[in-house]
């Protein structure tokens, strides 16, 4: 019995300091092969994935179209580019995310279209790998929308990457001054990214998950059910196909499920032990 209740209370604290200091991803580029489901299914090779003067929310992130012609955001084979090798940061793209343009001059802080954004609900560190787009002199801002937190002005192509850092809630917007870039990953690290990482719940996907130990039961299934799992940093680690009651064992750790059926789709949180 100590030992089940010292392995417990060493799960809390494990689990408490996960929630503490919680991380959200987006990487456009994919995997050196770009074969990761999750990656393709939110960032495909598209024209652009925001209209002009149009806002486009995927995964908690908000996409802001250009206001000259339908170009911002598209994603686009860069050849394969690297940032950090042979250190233990080392990261590998193969896909861009373009601006295709500025979201102003210099003076910008608040922009109104060509820009991203998210939501935090307190203190976070950003940081975006990024490209620029030509050699003539641009700039890639951060900005909470009073004020520049933090930005970066070059004159070449180089991979490299630049880090941000916000006190408190609010919304992080993300553009370039000037001219355009391209983007290639963000990651934000914190206790404000929870709400990156929220999950969603709809009634009408019957579909339920529990964690019992190493064991994850899926029942309810009514009609054919599609349930993907991801860490916590958002890795895909399952696909599962099913369209009856099964159950499948996962490693110790904290899991989002997203189940998606012909009535629509939901999320849940799951621990094994």
């Amino acid at each position: 019995m100590k030992t089940k209740l010292l392995f417990l209370s060493l799960l809390m604290v494990a689990f408490t300091v996960t929630t503490n200091a919680q991380t959200k991803v987006w990487d456009f580029g994919g995997d050196p092969t770009y074969t990761s489901a999750a990656q393709i299914a939110l960032w495909p090779i598209v024209a652009f994935s925001a209209a002009e003067n149009t806002t486009v929310v995927k995964d908690n992130l908000s996409l802001v179209g250009d206001n000259s012609g339908d170009k911002f955001g598209k994603i686009e084979n860069a050849g394969g580019k690297t940032w950090d090798a042979g250190t233990s940061d080392e990261y590998t793209a193969i896909n861009r995310f373009k601006f295709e343009g500025s979201a102003g001059d210099l003076t910008v802080v608040l922009p109104t279209y060509s820009y991203l954004s998210f939501d935090v609900t307190g203190d976070v560190d950003v940081k975006i790998w990024y490209r620029a787009s030509g050699d003539s002199e641009r700039t890639l801002q951060v900005s909470d929308g009073t004020n520049i937190l933090s930005s970066i002005t070059t004159l070449n192509q180089d991979p490299g990457t630049l880090s941000a850092s916000k006190t408190g809630a609010g919304t992080i917007y993300i553009f370039g001054a000037g001219n355009s870039f391209n983007l290639y990953k963000i990651e934000v690290k914190g206790t404000g990214a929870d709400a990156l990482l929220s999950v969603k719940t709809n009634t009408a996907v019957k579909t339920s998950m529990k964690a019992i130990g190493d064991r994850i039961f899926v029942s309810n299934v009514d009609t054919n059910t599609e349930i993907h799992i991801y860490s916590i940093t958002g890795a895909l680690v399952k696909k599962i196909n099913t369209n009856k009651n099964t159950d499948f064992t996962m490693k110790t750790g904290l899991w989002i499920a997203k189940i998606k059926t012909d009535k629509g789709e939901k999320s849940l949180k799951l621990i094994t032990e």
